[in-house]
């Protein structure tokens, strides 16, 4: 059995996504309170949750639900930058993200699968950006992409791989962008033609709730 670890269970997405790895067949770990059928809760704390998973021996799956906004983030430089909003909105999206993956790391080590999935937002790349507002949560998710691209590079020639996925919160349905994502986060990428030079698993991309690749 593949063993698979969520950081959080804070919203509908995440709980959804808890059921479906369960359903199918994972033995599921996520940091959290309320309950879920067949989820092993581990506590909020980073550190005891660390420490009280080392029990189970490896992690195959890692599985970083952080994905913060916040109301206050509706400025833009006309109306002035708010750097305390952006400075927080950057330590929950990235900050801390870095330091839950160091935590981890010697349970995926341990594991198989090797495998390191995000969220984000098409909101963040810098080629789709259209909005005039909403710094804070734009720039850190940005920060996230290049600390990912970053782990990348040290990680792929140990046989890691990373899945990074827009859930569009507000367009699609929890359920269903936890399918879509359960199946992103758990299958291969292939080699285009047979061309190595082209395998998939070499390029950094993210992809959204209906499949869709978005660019950096």
């Amino acid at each position: 059995m593949r063993n698979v670890l969520i950081t959080g269970l804070k919203n509908e997405f995440d709980k959804k996504l808890a059921e479906i790895f369960t359903r199918e067949g994972y033995k599921v770990f996520a940091l959290g309170e309320e309950k879920i059928e067949s989820v092993f809760l581990l506590p909020l704390d980073i550190n005891n949750a660390a420490f009280m998973l080392n029990g189970a021996g490896f992690i195959d799956l890692y599985i970083d639900v952080s994905d913060e906004r916040g109301d206050s983030d509706n400025f833009d430089v006309r109306s002035g930058i708010n750097d305390q909003v952006m400075k927080k909105l950057y330590n929950i999206n990235v900050i801390k993200p870095m330091a839950m993956l160091e935590a981890f790391f010697p349970l995926l080590e341990s594991g198989e699968t090797k495998r390191i999935c995000y969220l984000t937002s098409a909101q963040a790349s810098i080629n789709e950006t259209r909005g005039t507002t909403g710094y804070g949560y734009k720039m850190a998710k940005a920060g996230l992409h290049q600390f990912l691209q970053i782990t990348r590079n040290a990680l792929a020639p140990k046989n890691y791989t990373i899945r990074v996925f827009d859930p569009l919160y507000g367009e699609v349905s929890a359920s269903a962008s936890a399918e879509a994502a359960f199946n992103y986060f758990t299958r291969g990428r292939g080699v285009e033609r047979g061309d190595k030079m082209r395998d998939d698993e070499n390029n950094l991309v993210f992809r959204d709730a209906f499949g869709r690749q978005h660019s950096w």
